[in-house]
């Protein structure tokens, strides 16, 4: 079985939904100050084709559950940025509530994920610091909010408070309009 490796990336939040990055392509990082690694933006596509049960976990522990794919709490997906989540956090249990005050305080803005790598590049000239490995193939076992990213680039936060403010005010404006309209014509 290939090792289990783990990075960091940045989240964002609103309510109770976390959002973000949990990986940024073509973007290199120091690793263990050894070599310099980026990720191929095609290293998650097995990933996401094979549809695994990954979790979502509070500082990659696995005794701080926070979601998973299978039940629909951590939802995954690529784009040109890298690979992105959306986390329904649950208030009610102690890993969810740290969570969601940890990432609502701005003590917590990144990501990370762990790994094993399936295939990868690495590249070495005389006249760099170090040598880069590109990532290209992954199995990816689970992303995490962590405080200490080794990807600065990830990001994590609550959804916008103001999309939720914006639909309540829409809905509220809308049975405002509806029981004037009903009084206007005599309806109860």
């Amino acid at each position: 079985m290939p090792s289990i490796e783990v990075r960091s990336a940045d989240v964002a939040f609103s309510g109770t939904t976390a959002q973000g990055y949990a990986a940024v392509f073509n973007q290199w990082t120091r690793i263990s100050n050894l070599f310099d690694e980026r990720l191929d933006p095609a290293c998650f596509d097995r990933t996401l084709i094979e549809d695994p049960d990954i979790l979502a976990l509070w500082n990659h522990s696995s005794d701080a559950l926070l979601g998973r794919t299978t039940a629909g709490t951590l939802r995954l997906a690529t784009d040109s940025h890298g690979l992105k989540f959306e986390l329904d956090l649950d208030p009610r249990s102690p890993n969810g509530a740290l969570c969601l005050s940890a990432l609502e305080r701005g003590d917590v803005h990144a990501c990370s994920f762990g790994f094993a790598v399936l295939a990868q590049a690495w590249q070495d000239e005389d006249n760099w610091e170090r040598p880069r490995r590109t990532i290209t193939d992954v199995v990816l076992y689970e992303i995490t909010i962590t405080p200490t990213p080794a990807y600065p680039t990830t990001t994590a936060s609550l959804r916008s408070a103001a999309a939720n403010d914006n639909a309540a005010n829409a809905r509220r404006r809308t049975i405002e309009r509806i029981e004037r309209e009903h009084k206007l014509r005599g309806i109860q």
